[in-house]
C-alpha cells in the first residue's frame, strides 16, 4: 500500500469517525418545552371585594424532548391595553404549584425528559371607577401569555405560549362564586 492510499484510508476513517460522532449527538436531542393552555382549568374566583377580583386557573406543561432542561425565568404577559378595555386595571402573574410563591419570582426549575408540573396563574383585576361586578360586566377576551427562558444543551433561548382569556368565562366563575356566597 502506497502512501496516497494510505492517506485517502485516514481521511476515510477520520470521516466516518465524525460522521458517528454527529450522529450520536442529533440522536440526543434537547429539552423541548410545551405549556397545555387547551388543558387548563377553568377560571376560579379566590376573592372578592367591593373594586377587586382575583381569579386563578391551572396550566400543564411538559419537557417533551429528549434531554431534561432547566427553565430558568417564568413569567405572564397579559395583553389589556386601554384601548381594548379601560375598566379595570390587571395584574396576572404565575407559580409552580409544587412551589408557590406570592412574591412573583420564578425559581428556576429542573424538568427531567418526560416528565412536566404544573403552573398556578392568577389574575387580579381592580376596577378603575365603579365596582369591580360593573366593570367585569363589560369585561372583553384577552390574551396572556407565559413568557418562559430555556437552558438545555443548545444554547440557551426564550419562547412563550399564548393562552386567550375569555371574558364570558371571568364572568361565570364571578356568578357561579358570587351566587354560593
Amino acid at each position: 500500500m502506497g502512501i496516497v492510499e494510505l492517506v485517502v484510508s485516514i481521511i476515510i476513517v477520520l470521516v466516518a469517525v465524525a460522521l458517528v460522532i454527529w450522529l450520536y449527538f442529533i440522536r440526543q436531542g434537547d429539552a423541548e418545552f410545551e405549556f397545555l393552555v387547551d388543558q387548563r382549568t377553568g377560571l376560579k374566583l379566590d376573592s372578592i371585594n367591593s373594586n377587586v377580583a382575583v381569579f386563578s386557573c391551572k396550566v400543564p406543561f411538559v419537557n417533551k424532548g429528549m434531554q431534561d432542561g432547566t427553565i430558568m425565568d417564568c413569567y405572564t404577559r397579559h395583553l389589556l391595553p386601554r384601548e381594548q378595555y379601560d375598566g379595570v386595571e390587571l395584574a396576572s402573574w404565575l407559580a409552580v404549584e409544587t412551589r408557590p410563591r406570592n412574591d412573583g419570582y420564578f425559581e428556576a426549575l429542573i424538568v427531567p425528559k418526560t416528565t412536566g408540573e404544573t403552573l398556578d396563574i392568577t389574575l387580579k383585576f381592580t376596577a378603575k371607577d365603579n365596582d369591580i361586578k360593573v366593570a367585569l360586566a363589560d369585561m372583553v377576551d384577552f390574551s396572556l401569555d407565559i413568557v418562559y427562558q430555556v437552558v438545555a444543551r443548545r444554547e440557551w433561548y426564550i419562547a412563550k405560549q399564548r393562552m386567550i382569556v375569555v371574558a364570558d368565562e371571568l364572568i361565570q366563575a364571578l356568578n357561579a362564586e358570587t351566587t354560593r356566597a
